[in-house]
């Protein structure tokens, strides 16, 4: 008979605790998610954009993913993840114009693109035309959509997507025509939010 209260009193205490602890984590959540949008939307009227790349995520096939983790070997990369941090791989978005260089790793298609291998990074620096900028509030997130052209005459078209998180985090998903899908993070540097 102790043993049976004993329990019921356990749950009944566990029971209170939940719901505290739920009706507190709401709070917070609320005040958490008012302050990002307020983040979210102080980044969208920026007008320039400064991204260092940090981290690659190629698309893998087999054939990648051989040569890849040959390339790889010992260096603490792996064919699904390279870290490039500090080697120079960047997004610039000042006003009208768009500046990148960023590491491809990945398959091209023969029928386009620079195919002597001369060429073989992601680079744009172009006019940027159809900007367009919009708060995810699901994915608690700004989302930049826009296309690029491969610098110096390579006819790769990409499309680009962008996301960037309060904390400053940036995703990047880049869809090119000849060349496989591939993805990179990394963070806002030097930004016009002070």
């Amino acid at each position: 008979m102790k043993i049976y209260i004993h329990f019921r009193a356990f749950i009944l205490l566990f029971g209170l605790l939940s719901i505290v602890s739920c009706k507190t984590k709401s709070i917070v959540s609320e005040e958490d998610e008012q302050r990002n949008l307020a983040i979210l939307d102080s980044l969208k009227s920026v007008e320039n954009y400064s991204i260092e790349i940090d981290v690659v995520y190629p698309f893998n096939t087999l054939a990648t993913t051989q040569v890849v983790t040959d390339a790889l070997w010992n260096t603490g990369n792996n064919a699904n993840r390279i870290d490039v941090r500090a080697d120079g791989n960047y997004i610039e978005i000042k006003n009208d114009s768009l500046k990148g260089y960023l590491p491809f790793f990945g398959e091209q298609r023969l029928n386009g693109g620079d195919i002597g291998g001369r060429n073989t990074a992601i680079q744009f620096d172009e006019a940027l035309e159809n900007l367009d900028k919009s708060i995810n509030q699901k994915k608690n997130n700004l989302e930049l959509n826009f296309t690029a052209r491969q610098k110096d005459g390579d006819n790769d078209k990409y499309n680009i997507k962008i996301e960037i998180y309060p904390n400053q985090h940036v995703s990047v998903d880049i869809s090119p025509v000849y060349r496989t899908f591939i993805k990179y993070e990394g963070h806002l540097a030097n930004n016009d939010l002070e």
